[in-house]
Protein backbone atom coordinates (compact mmCIF):
# COMPACT_ATOMS: atom_id res chain seq x y z
CA UNK A 1 0.00 0.00 0.00
CA UNK A 2 1.11 3.85 -1.08
CA UNK A 3 2.12 5.77 2.23
CA UNK A 4 1.73 9.10 0.39
CA UNK A 5 -1.08 11.31 0.83
CA UNK A 6 -2.27 12.71 -2.68
CA UNK A 7 -3.40 16.06 -2.46
CA UNK A 8 -6.46 16.95 -3.84
CA UNK A 9 -7.21 20.33 -5.84
CA UNK A 10 -10.62 22.00 -5.49
CA UNK A 11 -11.08 21.34 -9.00
CA UNK A 12 -10.52 17.65 -8.86
CA UNK A 13 -12.65 17.33 -5.82
CA UNK A 14 -15.40 19.11 -8.05
CA UNK A 15 -15.10 16.90 -11.23
CA UNK A 16 -14.98 13.79 -8.47
CA UNK A 17 -18.04 14.08 -6.68
CA UNK A 18 -20.09 14.69 -10.38
CA UNK A 19 -18.58 11.77 -11.64
CA UNK A 20 -19.71 10.21 -8.58
CA UNK A 21 -23.05 11.36 -8.78
CA UNK A 22 -23.09 10.56 -12.75
CA UNK A 23 -21.21 6.90 -12.76
CA UNK A 24 -21.93 6.02 -8.94
CA UNK A 25 -19.11 5.52 -6.51
CA UNK A 26 -18.01 2.15 -7.46
CA UNK A 27 -16.90 3.52 -10.90
CA UNK A 28 -15.66 6.73 -9.48
CA UNK A 29 -13.75 5.04 -6.91
CA UNK A 30 -12.18 2.82 -9.01
CA UNK A 31 -11.27 5.06 -11.60
CA UNK A 32 -9.94 7.66 -9.41
CA UNK A 33 -8.02 5.44 -7.16
CA UNK A 34 -9.66 6.70 -4.17
CA UNK A 35 -12.05 5.17 -1.29
CA UNK A 36 -15.73 5.28 -1.70
CA UNK A 37 -15.58 6.97 2.03
CA UNK A 38 -13.07 10.06 0.73
CA UNK A 39 -15.83 10.22 -2.21
CA UNK A 40 -18.99 10.26 0.66
CA UNK A 41 -17.64 12.85 2.45
CA UNK A 42 -16.68 15.05 -0.11
CA UNK A 43 -20.29 14.77 -1.10
CA UNK A 44 -21.77 15.15 1.94
CA UNK A 45 -19.58 18.24 2.93
CA UNK A 46 -20.37 19.79 -0.84
CA UNK A 47 -24.05 19.19 -0.33
CA UNK A 48 -23.58 20.91 2.90
CA UNK A 49 -21.37 23.55 2.21
CA UNK A 50 -21.04 24.25 -1.43
CA UNK A 51 -17.52 24.51 -2.71
CA UNK A 52 -16.57 25.86 0.58
CA UNK A 53 -16.93 22.73 2.24
CA UNK A 54 -14.38 20.94 -0.48
CA UNK A 55 -12.02 23.79 0.72
CA UNK A 56 -12.20 22.97 4.49
CA UNK A 57 -9.78 20.97 6.66
CA UNK A 58 -10.48 18.77 9.59
CA UNK A 59 -9.88 21.01 12.67
CA UNK A 60 -8.40 19.11 15.66
CA UNK A 61 -9.36 20.78 18.53
CA UNK A 62 -6.29 21.70 20.80
CA UNK A 63 -8.19 23.72 22.97
CA UNK A 64 -7.14 23.40 26.40
CA UNK A 65 -10.07 22.90 28.12
CA UNK A 66 -10.73 19.88 25.94
CA UNK A 67 -7.87 18.42 26.67
CA UNK A 68 -7.76 18.62 30.21
CA UNK A 69 -11.47 17.49 30.09
CA UNK A 70 -9.56 14.34 28.12
CA UNK A 71 -7.52 13.46 30.68
CA UNK A 72 -9.68 13.83 33.67
CA UNK A 73 -12.20 11.70 31.64
CA UNK A 74 -9.32 8.80 31.17
CA UNK A 75 -8.25 9.10 35.00
CA UNK A 76 -11.87 8.27 35.75
CA UNK A 77 -12.50 6.07 33.32
CA UNK A 78 -9.25 4.27 34.81
CA UNK A 79 -10.55 4.65 38.43
CA UNK A 80 -13.54 3.19 37.84
CA UNK A 81 -12.07 -0.42 36.54
CA UNK A 82 -9.81 -0.13 39.19
CA UNK A 83 -12.80 -0.08 41.64
CA UNK A 84 -14.56 -2.90 39.36
CA UNK A 85 -11.79 -5.12 39.60
CA UNK A 86 -11.69 -4.71 43.31
CA UNK A 87 -15.31 -5.22 43.60
CA UNK A 88 -14.91 -8.68 41.76
CA UNK A 89 -12.09 -10.04 43.72
CA UNK A 90 -13.96 -9.39 47.28
CA UNK A 91 -16.86 -11.03 45.65
CA UNK A 92 -15.08 -14.12 44.97
CA UNK A 93 -13.72 -14.65 48.38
Amino acid sequence: MNKYRRRWSLTEKLEAVQLMKRDGVGKASRQLEISSTTLYKWEQNFDKHGEQGLMLKPVLDKNPEFEKLKKENHELKMLVAEKELVIRVQNEF
